[in-house]
């Protein structure tokens, strides 16, 4: 029995596992973006919402606007 790894078989096993790890890695960086990038925009839309309500909020308290 020969004990020995042929070196080719070894580094195409080791680039098909790079790659594979190198892939999913991009993947979640990926993901890790979309996810930052919806909350920027929740927390955008969140403040503008606060804004809004705070205008309201300040005009129904407007004495001009008392019937």
């Amino acid at each position: 029995m020969n004990s020995e790894v042929d070196v080719n078989i070894l580094i195409n096993h080791y680039h098909k596992k790079l790659s594979t790890v190198v892939n999913q890695n991009v993947l979640l960086e990926a993901k890790v973006e979309s996810i930052t990038k919806e909350y920027m925009d929740l927390q955008q839309r969140m403040f503008k919402l606060e804004e809004d309500k705070k205008k309201e909020k300040k005009w129904a308290n407007h004495p001009l606007d008392r019937n």
